[in-house]
Parts: C-alpha cells; structure tokens; sequence
C-alpha cells in the first residue's frame, strides 16, 4: 500500500495500464491490465500518483473518498 499525505486534497482513478511487452496479448488486444485503483495529489507544483490496487481506496482503509472519481 502507498503512503498517502493526510493534509491533501486527494482524487482517486480507476485505471487501465499496459505493460510495454511486445509479446503481451492483454494489452496488444484489449485495454491493458487492470483496472487499478490510484490516487492522485500535489505537492507544491508537482502533481504525484501512488497506486492503491484492485480494491477500491474505501475498502483499502484509506481516508474518505467522497470525491472520487
């Protein structure tokens, strides 16, 4: 599990993502791996991501996901 900040406004994404192995039928013919939850924030300028995983961010015991999308 990723450490997320507590003191930021926090969006959570389900995701599809493909792996780059030319060999890879999943991605190749269809969307990619997945989905995988992630959550993204900022830090100053800097936007930052941490992967959550397969269950959702609420069932994962992290924080309110009210705003998720």
């Amino acid at each position: 599990m990723t450490q997320l900040p507590n003191d930021q406004h926090i969006t959570y994404q389900f995701q599809f993502r493909k792996c780059g192995k030319a060999s890879c039928s999943t991605c190749r013919e269809g969307q990619g791996h997945g989905p995988y939850w992630y959550a993204y924030w900022r830090e100053g300028s800097r936007l930052r991501s941490g992967y959550i995983g397969k269950v959702s961010p609420e069932e994962a015991g992290y924080a309110q996901t009210a705003g998720a999308r």
